[in-house]
C-alpha cells in the first residue's frame, strides 16, 4: 500500500511540474513565433518591398498548450480528491467506482493527448532535432509526459481491479467481497441442559368413602326443588352431612 501511494504521488507530482514547464516553454514559443512581422519580396518594377504580415501560431503549437493545461488540472485534481475524501471518511463504494472510472479514463485520454503532440512534431521535423533548443526541449517534456500518464493509466487499473491494494478514494478496488456474517448461537450451560422442565401435577380429586356414597344415595331428595339449582344442591348437601353424623354415631 505505501508503495502504490508513494508511486502515485511521485509520478502525479512529476506530471504536474513538468506540466508547468512544458506550458512555459510552449508559451514563449508561441510568443516569439506569432505576431506581426517585416516580410520583404522583390518586386519586378519597383524592387525589394517591405511588407507587413501577420504570423499566427501553429495548430500544434496550440494543442501543446491545451495538453499542458489539461495534465495541470488533471494532476491538482489526481493529487487533492483522492486526499480530500479518505480524510473526511467518504469514501463509499459509489463514489470509489466513479473516481477510479474517471481517473483511469482521463489518464488515458491525456496519454492519448501527449502521444498526439510529440508524434505530429516528429513528422514535421521528419525525425530529426529541430535548430532551436526550445523546441527540442517541447518535444523530449512531450515524450516523458506521455510516459508517465501511460504510468499512471496502468496503475490506476491494477488498483481498480485488486492487483494493487490502497485505501485512497478512486484506487480501491472494485471487486465485490461478499463478507457473510456467522450467526449468533447461545449455548445453553449444562445446568440449563440437564434440568428438566418443571411439571406441577394436578391436585387429585378426593374421594368419599363407601359408607358415605351409599349414606348420600339413601337420602331422600324433596321433589319440590330442582336438582339443578343451587338451593336444591345445598339442601342435599345438609342432609347428606347429618346422615353421616347420624350413621358414626350409631356405631359408636
Amino acid at each position: 500500500m505505501l508503495a502504490l501511494h508513494t508511486a502515485l504521488y511521485a509520478l502525479v507530482g512529476t506530471c504536474f511540474l513538468f506540466s508547468v514547464v512544458e506550458l512555459g516553454l510552449c508559451a514563449y514559443i508561441a510568443s516569439v513565433w506569432s505576431g506581426t512581422r517585416s516580410v520583404g519580396y522583390d518586386d519586378l518594377f519597383a524592387g525589394y518591398v517591405p511588407k507587413n504580415v501577420d504570423v499566427s501560431t501553429p495548430g500544434i503549437l496550440t494543442f501543446l498548450i491545451f495538453s499542458a493545461c489539461w495534465s495541470i488540472l488533471v494532476a491538482v485534481a489526481a493529487l487533492v480528491l483522492p486526499w480530500f475524501y479518505t480524510s473526511k471518511g467518504f469514501v463509499t463504494a459509489k463514489l470509489n467506482a466513479i473516481l477510479g472510472i474517471v481517473f483511469a479514463v482521463v489518464y488515458f485520454v491525456t496519454w492519448v493527448f501527449w502521444l498526439a503532440c510529440f508524434a505530429d512534431i516528429a513528422s514535421m521535423l521528419g525525425g530529426f532535432t529541430s535548430y532551436n533548443n526550445f523546441l527540442n526541449a517541447v518535444i523530449a517534456l512531450a515524450v516523458l509526459l506521455w510516459f508517465l500518464f501511460l504510468d499512471l493509466f496502468i496503475l490506476s487499473i491494477l488498483a481498480l481491479c485488486g492487483v494493487l491494494v490502497s485505501d485512497r478514494a478512486g484506487y480501491q478496488s472494485m471487486r465485490k467481497t461478499q463478507v457473510v456474517d456467522a450467526p449468533e448461537t447461545r449455548e445453553a450451560g449444562p445446568a440449563a441442559q440437564d434440568m428438566p422442565a418443571s411439571t406441577v401435577p394436578a391436585p387429585a380429586p378426593s374421594e368419599l368413602s363407601t359408607r358415605e356414597v351409599e349414606a348420600m344415595h339413601n337420602q331422600p331428595v324433596s321433589r319440590a326443588h330442582s336438582t339443578s339449582s343451587p338451593s336444591a344442591i345445598a339442601s342435599v348437601e345438609l342432609s347428606g352431612d347429618s346422615a353421616i353424623h347420624s350413621h358414626h354415631a350409631s356405631h359408636a
